[in-house]
């Protein structure tokens, strides 16, 4: 039966979401990999050879045809055997979890296996860099779609590999160093840091989206309250969202509004899922604010112009009046602006304040008049024939249009 390129779907389709898998020769015969070196590094030889020999022997003794093996040791790694048709041959994967690693699931699996505090934060990082998968159907999805190509029919057994590790001498006597997974996954998380703040410096949400480690959810637990814990990394995430911005030349009176509203939202939330929500939303609402106020590509008189229009829209904003302000000649201004933002002075300060009045408009339900007047401009007259011009309606039009 030629089923290798189900097969390679099957192992390269769960390699992007980081689960190792192989094919391997029948009987099973163990490979420190399939743990990702787990017991290679906590046991001592003589547990070690002993763990090797019951696990392999656990498996060969479950082997049957058509049959789709989900195994669960007592570390809580789930594993995936299959014996192929036709050859001497199965396909293993694993390790991975159908729950997440709180600081107390941790320490209950500690308690539970017997292992010494000395090897609390290995494990820790051990299970950060586990993959995990809330809804236990998305891999048997997976696994389902290959077997239905091996098999007309098969069944999936789930096996519980429990050998409680009932000693402590049975462990290491020294500190371990992280695995191999461990460190990739932390230079992943660190070197994906690095990409969010550039992406978010640049306003790329789109990019953004595509890391697949940025959610706080992989990292290291360093609290026993997994909200606060949680809580703490949004902070994290929030100050260097907003380094990211002030990195664009976005103002500090734009980049402390936002922060602070984010700050206190964070401190709110009462659920894992609301903080997994604001997660989103945070890196988003910081791109848009690149977007909207990023003065990185005008020169500093320039960034200086824009900053002050936008703090001072009810003040007088001619040309001469910008150009005392900041004691440069108005005809160099005016070229520099232009040649800038390829827009005249006069036409960008009243594009900014018709963008006050839009905002105004769908916040407030203040007279068009006091609108006009919050905008700097005095005359409704005016005001409505530039918002007309601007925007091919009235403010009444456009009030009435997002009522």
């Amino acid at each position: 039966m030629d089923y290798k390129v189900y097969l390679d779907y099957t192992m390269e389709l769960l390699s992007k979401i980081k689960i190792p898998s192989y094919i391997i020769d029948t009987p099973f015969l163990w490979d420190d990999r399939y743990d990702g070196e787990l017991r290679k590094t906590i046991l001592n030889d003589a547990f070690l050879i002993n763990h090797k020999e019951t696990f392999q022997n656990f498996i060969n003794c479950s082997d049957k045809n058509n049959t789709i093996l989900l195994i669960h040791d007592s570390f809580a790694c789930d594993y995936i055997y299959i014996k192929l048709p036709d050859s001497k041959k199965a396909f293993f994967a694993g390790p991975f979890s159908f729950e997440k690693f709180t600081n107390q699931r941790i320490d209950d699996l500690c308690s539970y296996n017997s292992i010494p505090p000395r090897f609390t934060d290995f494990m820790q990082l051990y299970y950060a860099a586990l993959p995990v998968f809330a809804d236990e159907r998305c891999i048997e999805a997976i696994i389902n779609c290959l077997c239905s190509k091996l098999w007309s029919s098969y069944t999936l057994e789930k096996k519980h590999f429990l050998n409680k590790n009932a000693s402590e001498y049975m462990y290491n006597d020294y500190t371990p160093e992280p695995t191999k997974q461990s460190i990739e996954v932390l230079e992943q998380r660190y070197n994906d840091e690095s990409l969010l703040m550039e992406y978010v410096a640049h306003g790329d949400f789109e990019s953004i989206d595509k890391l697949a480690h940025l959610n706080s959810s992989g990292i290291k637990p360093r609290l026993s309250d997994s909200i606060r814990d949680r809580k703490n990394f949004m902070i994290i995430l929030n100050t260097l969202c907003r380094k990211a911005a002030q990195s664009a030349y976005v103002h500090p009176i734009h980049l402390d509004e936002i922060s602070r509203k984010f700050a206190i939202r964070i401190e709110s939330c009462t659920t894992i899922a609301q903080l997994e929500t604001l997660e989103n939303e945070i890196t988003r609402k910081y791109c848009l604010l690149v977007q909207s106020y990023s003065l990185r590509k005008y020169s500093k008189p320039v960034q200086n112009i824009i900053n002050y229009i936008s703090f001072n829209l009810t003040d007088d904003l001619s040309l001469n009046t910008i150009s005392a302000e900041f004691a440069l000649n108005s005809s160099y201004v005016s070229s520099l602006f232009k040649r800038e933002t390829g827009s005249t002075l006069t036409n960008f300060v009243n594009n900014k304040r018709i963008e006050h009045a839009i905002y105004l408009l769908n916040t407030t339900k203040l007279p068009i008049q006091d609108i006009a007047v919050q905008c700097g401009i005095t005359d409704v007259n005016y005001f409505t024939k530039l918002f007309k011009k601007i925007k091919n309606m009235t403010p009444s039009q456009y009030r009435e249009m997002i009522q």
